[in-house]
């Protein structure tokens, strides 16, 4: 008998069991076992097994619908997404760049738009475009709005204020000098787009507005309906962006929204063509009464013509848990790229159980989807709704039909349940609140003895990166200097992000442990714990102290760290500071894809230009652009009869060569990978 003395190893399993091996590993396992060897190599380079870990894992990402599309293989949507997440967290970026110098900007879905001198220009940063989209501001007002074309040759100005963009439309709010009413105004900048405005309308009331459009459906809402006991609440409008009519459907005023201030303690977003609004807050009169805290949160369908609408509770947090430092709570909607579903992002400054150190915390939240809401009865679809009547075009110069400022004295359809018990909770009602651990995040571990952290007011952003698991941070960190009073300022990126433990098989929804209020529940699940959570500790702060001059420059121009405003996105920041001119911010780029190649951004070792590599895929920007946050941009009229006939003769729309062709300052870093 012939024995077989070949050593046994993972590739010389038959197909079908190495096939069923690899069904069960997450896309960091599959990447890096594809580089032990060039035979798992081979293997792995298979497009059906990666589709399989694409689909399982994160098939509402959108390499996953790239891939789908055929735009990119799944073993490279694969690949990129790990290296995305790896940079992330290992605070490594592929590239920075000046973009731009403009007043003011909006970056989402990939697309960056600024305002310099007359113009709004637009720009793919995730494409890596050469070219721009350029909007003629002053052509583009005498064309749709009567009163600035009327009286343009006086000395007027027009404000501009970029609040959302999408599916190729911008939003902006125009302020111009002598007139009562803000325009609320929505612009295709699409290239070859035969129909650039999609919404126009003259709003009586701009008290914290917001806009949430996806190219087909727009809700936008402002803070100022009163109520009986005159108090204001939010009152939402919908449109509808398909047809060249509006619907005359009223406001739907949000009885028990309690949050004001949108990403602290309220946030609105598109989910599936619904509006899901979110507060963090509750009345304050039950508040008073109640150890236990709640997210109220709402879907609004299109075409919803009730008055008011019920809200949903979720559990949030039990008081006894320790107080909070309210100054560092920020909340924001996202979509689960695992799921589809919406998620509710929190993070919150915890003094957790009455120690004296408080520690930052983000908090994951699933919500229902529309799917599941419509089968429970809890919206009303479109269908079930009587057809909006059609009157004018969407494009007309009259103002709203509902100026959302106007009182209301209709009782509200909210059942509040009663009080809580004052005497706290019982350990039942502690054993019905549970959270998923791989929804909670926190900062630091208890046995953390050394911290590299940053004030408020040297924390110029602050985001979390829910797909690398970390916290990402623009902080000004000067640089140390012997000689009193020299000190500069330097920016720099503070990353905290997971050490991945050993994974046992052990359920990824197992109970995270929530406080020593709780013993019998902490006893339960300790084991779970330390086996599957993962581990903080591990700031990374870029660039490196000993980084080059240039390159500290580069990331802060004058050397002083003023008037930062910035976004972010899984895979990217952008952000402006000032410069020596006035009125003129320098717009930065920090990438963590490596397909995002710009042609300004040079090789650091090499000193030569990269080609350019556009890679056509957008990510959903997980932050909205705060109302406190938001920049405008002052656009004065020309005076000159010449100047006037010159503008109205071109296009308001036309392509340009983009902007950071001509600044030419950027870095490629050709730093040796993980």
């Amino acid at each position: 008998m012939r024995l077989c003395t070949r050593e046994a190893n993972l590739h010389s399993l038959p197909y079908d069991i190495f096939y069923q091996v690899v069904e069960d590993l997450d896309l960091s396992d599959f990447n890096n076992l594809s580089r032990v060897s060039r035979s798992l190599y081979n293997l792995l380079h298979n497009d059906q097994l990666a589709k399989r870990t694409i689909k399982k894992y994160v098939p509402h990402s959108k390499e996953a619908r790239w891939a789908a599309a055929g735009n990119i293989s799944f073993r490279k949507a694969i690949g990129r997404i790990h290296d995305m997440q790896q940079a992330v967290a290992m605070a490594e970026p592929y590239s920075a760049a000046v973009l731009s110098y403009a007043a003011t900007f909006i970056y989402r879905d990939g697309v960056l738009s600024y305002v310099i001198g007359n113009e709004i220009r637009v720009l793919n940063v995730h494409r890596a475009d050469s070219t721009e989209q350029v909007v003629d501001v002053h052509n583009m007002l005498r064309r749709i709005i009567p009163t600035y074309r009327q009286q343009e040759a006086a000395d007027r100005s027009a404000q501009i204020t970029f609040l959302y963009y999408s599916s190729g439309v911008l939003a902006f709010l125009v302020e111009i000098d002598g007139d009562a009413h803000a325009w609320l105004i929505l612009l295709d900048v699409t290239p070859g787009c035969s129909r650039r405005i999609r919404f126009i309308r003259q709003l009586e009331c701009t008290r914290r507005l917001f806009v949430r459009h996806n190219g087909t459906h727009l809700f936008y809402g402002v803070h100022s309906f009163v109520d009986a006991s005159g108090e204001l609440l939010w009152a939402i409008q919908w449109v509808d962006l398909t047809r060249n009519t509006k619907a005359d459907v009223p406001p739907t005023v949000l009885d028990k929204l309690a949050g004001t201030e949108i990403g602290h303690n309220v946030c609105f977003e598109i989910f599936d063509n619904q509006l899901y609004a979110v507060s963090n807050t509750i009345d304050s009169e039950e508040e008073a009464l109640n150890w236990r805290s709640f997210y109220e949160w709402v879907c609004i369908p299109p075409a919803f013509n009730r008055r008011r609408v019920r809200m949903q509770r979720i559990w949030r947090r039990d008081h006894l848990e320790g107080p909070i430092n309210d100054t560092w709570t920020e909340m924001s909607l996202r979509m689960d790229e695992a799921t589809g579903r919406p998620m509710i992002l929190e993070c919150r400054r915890e003094w957790r159980e009455g120690r004296s150190d408080h520690v930052r915390t983000y908090y994951a939240e699933p919500l229902r989807m529309v799917s599941e809401l419509a089968t429970t009865g809890e919206i009303q679809g479109e269908a079930e709704h009587t057809e909006p009547r059609e009157t004018q075009s969407p494009s007309s110069s009259s103002p709203s039909t509902y100026p959302l400022l106007v009182g209301g004295t209709g009782p509200s359809n909210i059942t509040l349940p009663a009080p809580l018990p004052l005497n706290g909770p019982s350990i039942e009602d502690l054993a019905r609140r549970k959270r998923i651990g791989k929804h909670v995040h926190s900062e630091y571990s208890g046995n953390c003895r050394t911290r590299r952290e940053f004030i408020m007011a040297k924390t110029k952003y602050r985001t979390y990166n829910f797909s690398a698991h970390s916290f990402m941070d623009l902080v000004n960190d000067p640089e140390p200097n012997n000689r009193v009073g020299a000190a500069t300022d330097r920016l720099r990126l503070r990353i905290n992000s997971c050490k991945r433990k050993c994974t046992l098989s052990v359920d990824d929804n197992h109970v995270a442990k929530r406080s020593k209020l709780d013993s019998t529940l902490r006893s339960s699940t300790t084991a779970t714990t330390s086996i599957k959570d993962d581990e903080s500790d591990n700031v990374h702060l870029w660039p490196p102290d000993d980084a080059d001059e240039d390159l500290i420059k580069l990331l802060c121009p004058t050397r002083k760290a003023t008037n930062i405003h910035a976004i972010a996105d899984e895979r990217s920041l952008i952000y402006s500071v000032d410069t020596d001119e006035p009125h003129k911010q320098a717009i930065i780029l920090i990438s963590f894809d490596p397909q995002i190649r710009l042609p300004c951004m040079h090789s650091r070792n090499q000193g030569a230009t990269l080609p350019s590599a556009p890679v056509g895929i957008s990510l959903l920007g997980p932050e909205d652009v705060k109302k406190n946050m938001r920049q405008k941009c002052s656009i004065f009229s020309p005076c000159s009869s010449s100047a006037i006939s010159s503008s109205n003769s071109k296009s308001s729309v036309r392509t340009e060569a983009a902007m950071h062709l001509s600044i030419d300052k950027g870095y490629w870093f050709d730093t040796k990978r993980w």
